[in-house]
């Protein structure tokens, strides 16, 4: 219950700070509906105290602060205009852009800026999988892991799912090293080393062993393959085109306004 002074277009003024008012039904405004009466009451008084507090902040700034800190008209001018600028090629954009890049343009793209395309990190393909050490099925799925028939690779991956084993293999995927070791307690501590020498490993952790061979690698410092760079690629695309749209766009707007008599220039190059 409130106990209110009276504000007719407005609703019961609840709180006053200098010529300010709060209401009720500015209040109401932003507690949810479906919100319980305790919720509401805790919900109103925690607005009510921030309203008052911005409110004394605001007026204490005004009285303090010179004339030449409080003229933001300009600044808001201008950020109009830029908000504005956006959105309109925002929608421009949205409405001319080709987002659809072939794997030739991708190829062409990673051929001529090649030396752009360097690892900043170590890569890896892997397959692993971890299961209880002390399960029943680690011989079948040894077996099965380490086998280089196709239809054996269906099989290991089945069987981890019906028996509930972690595991992760994806041929054509590229992962970071950092990405690797977060999903696999792998401890190494030259990286390089270790990628040259070992094609798999096996380790026991937390009661878990877990078995990994790794596919293919890259060393940080070289060239970083087409497979790993493709979505980069493709996105650098996709914002050249938009910069190339708005440039053409910018230059139609300016000769078509020149040419219609919108643009009259008072001056002359010298």
């Amino acid at each position: 219950m409130w106990a209110c002074n009276k504000n007719d277009d407005q609703g019961a003024v609840l709180v006053e700070v200098g010529d300010k008012q709060l209401t009720i039904n500015q209040l109401m405004e932003v507690i949810p509906d479906n919100t319980s009466s305790a919720d509401s009451a805790g919900l109103a008084e925690h607005y009510i105290q921030d309203w008052i507090t911005e409110q004394l902040i605001i007026a204490k700034a005004e009285s303090s602060l010179p004339e030449e800190k409080k003229n933001f008209e300009q600044l808001i001018e201008n950020y109009r205009k830029s908000l504005m600028i956006y959105t309109y090629e925002q929608e421009w954009i949205n409405q001319k852009l080709d987002t659809s890049v072939t794997d030739q343009e991708i190829e062409e793209y990673y051929v001529q800026n090649e030396k752009n395309f360097q690892l900043k990190d170590y890569i890896v393909k892997v397959k692993f999988c971890a299961i209880a050490a002390d399960s029943k099925f680690i011989t079948q799925l040894k077996k099965l892991f380490y086998s280089e028939k196709p239809e054996d690779l269906v099989k290991w991956q089945q069987t981890c799912v019906d028996i509930g084993a972690s595991h992760y293999f994806d041929e054509d995927h590229w992962m970071l090293w950092d990405e690797f070791v977060k999903q696999v307690p792998l401890e190494v501590y030259d990286i390089e080393s270790f990628l040259k020498k070992k094609k798999s490993v096996e380790f026991e952790k937390e009661n878990n062993l877990y078995m990994i061979v790794i596919t293919d690698y890259q060393l940080s410092g070289g060239r970083s393959p087409l497979s790993f760079e493709k979505e980069k690629i493709k996105s650098m695309i996709i914002n050249k085109r938009k910069l190339q749209l708005l440039d053409s766009m910018h230059q139609d707007i300016y000769a078509k306004s020149v040419q219609e008599g919108e643009v009259k220039k008072y001056y002359e190059k010298k």
